[in-house]
């Protein structure tokens, strides 16, 4: 009986979680059209950029960094460069070895979209103590790894 109570308690739970996780996603839809809209970037793409902007990345370093599958980063990188925003480079005498490098055209899109700080959601999370940052941000991130673990499992 008590394991069936835990199992149900659990379940409430789990749909709670998802639900308001779902509410906290469709908070990023505004800023998702306002980067379209002034980029025609994705948020995706966006955090691509930004890994790139500290230093160039091979396909499979930017794929950990943006957390993203192989696929994902080919297909990105793919698009980016048709609009001049990142360039490949082979580097040294290995030409397997191939480097991802922001383009100054990558740079100035960084630079003219400050998008999330006008946000509510930026406004939302500047509002929250200094302990509820670092709780949601260590549960987003825990959220995100089991995700993954569980999809590689999976797969």
């Amino acid at each position: 009986m008590t394991s069936s109570l835990a199992t149900a308690s659990t379940q409430t739970e789990t749909k709670e979680a998802l639900i308001a996780y779902l509410g906290a996603m469709a908070l990023a839809e505004p800023i998702q059209a306002r980067l379209w809209q002034e980029a025609e970037i994705t948020l995706t793409q966006l955090s691509v950029l930004r890994v790139l902007r500290e230093a160039p990345q091979t396909s499979g370093r930017l794929g950990f960094e943006a957390e993203l599958s192989p696929t994902s980063v080919t297909r990105i990188v793919d698009r980016l460069e048709r609009r001049g925003l990142v360039t490949r480079r082979r580097e040294g005498e290995d030409r397997r070895y191939v480097e991802i490098h922001l383009e100054p055209a990558g740079e100035r899109v960084l630079g003219q979209l400050k998008i999330l700080r006008g946000s509510d959601l930026y406004r939302a999370v500047e509002a929250m103590t200094n302990d509820e940052r670092r709780r949601l941000t260590a549960s987003l991130r825990r959220l995100v790894e089991l995700a993954r673990s569980v999809r590689r499992v999976a797969d």
